[in-house]
């Protein structure tokens, strides 16, 4: 008798366990969430985002406020927000997308985010795996990192710092003081007017056109890359250019250099003035080729 019994039971805990293994799946198999939200701030706000995968877009708009609109691909993750102060106008804004359960896979972690904050606004973005975009800000800093993906930055006023270990980093018509490192990424500037600007990769190239701001300095180095400079005829500067391995090709006439210290140029290192030699600039790549050439 007991043994009769006993198939139900069994026969019922196997239906339980099977509820327990399918309600999970299918919770998490939802299709991918929106979520926009409006945050009013004060003219010039701290805007931070931490993301683990995706694409990143910030614009700078005239509003007063931050628009944020994220996608994410998995209910697995959430994206948590704090404002300080916690009431009223936000100085600051902290973004943050996280995992919700450990066992989420990669693809679950993108998160495609859309940020239009203040023009005078700060921007901290990092995104582990993704690309991240930024334009038309002109807040004191923009710091923005990714370990993979590419970075954008286009008309940005501030101090610009953009770090990428394996990504491009594409720099336009930049203002501010810039900083732009990756490892064997590419670098490319495109008619910048900062004063300061230095650009470091291992592998990568370095390209750079446009011209120089008076009493600017401009420091580009790669170690196997190799640099370009297209310049227009009439750029000002005093040139120090050098690489082990590699060649300098110059299509400028330059004048001896005013430090009469520097070494007598080789066909591994070039030193002169251009013009009146307004800007300083120093070129240095270990086995990559260094060419300096006018505009058309």
């Amino acid at each position: 008798m007991s043994r009769q019994n006993s198939f139900p039971r069994r026969k019922k805990l196997t239906y339980y366990l099977a509820a327990l293994v399918i309600g999970p799946l299918a919770v998490w198999a939802a299709e991918p969430v929106r979520i926009e939200k409006t945050f009013d701030t004060i003219p010039d706000p701290e805007v931070s985002l931490s993301s683990m995968r995706g694409q990143v877009v910030v614009r700078g708009w005239e509003k007063y406020q931050v628009h944020t609109i994220c996608n994410v691909a998995s209910p697995r993750m959430e994206i948590d927000t704090e404002t300080i102060p916690h009431t009223g106008k936000a100085e600051r804004l902290q973004l943050k997308a996280h995992a919700v359960d450990p066992a989420v896979t990669p693809s679950e972690e993108n998160t495609d985010c859309t940020l239009d904050v203040p023009a005078a606004a700060s921007v901290d973005i990092q995104n582990r795996q993704g690309s991240i975009q930024i334009e038309k800000l002109t807040g004191q800093h923009a710091r923005i990192e990714s370990a993979d993906a590419n970075i954008t930055a286009t008309d940005v006023g501030g101090h610009l710092t953009a770090r990428s270990m394996r990504g491009d980093i594409d720099i336009v018509r930049p203002a501010g003081r810039v900083e732009a490192y990756s490892i064997t990424g590419n670098l490319k500037f495109t008619d910048p007017t900062s004063k300061d600007l230095r650009a470091n990769t291992n592998s990568g190239h370095i390209s750079y056109q446009g011209d120089f701001s008076p009493a600017g300095q401009y420091i580009l180095s790669t170690y196997s890359g190799n640099i370009a400079l297209v310049l227009p005829p009439s750029a000002s500067f005093e040139l120090t250019a050098k690489t082990v391995k590699g060649k300098v090709e110059n299509a400028f006439s330059l004048k001896p250099a005013r430090h009469t210290a520097l070494p007598f140029p080789t066909a591994n290192s070039l030193f002169g003035t251009h013009s009146t030699g307004n800007a300083t600039v120093e070129l240095t790549s270990f086995s990559g080729r260094i060419n300096l050439r006018p505009q058309p």
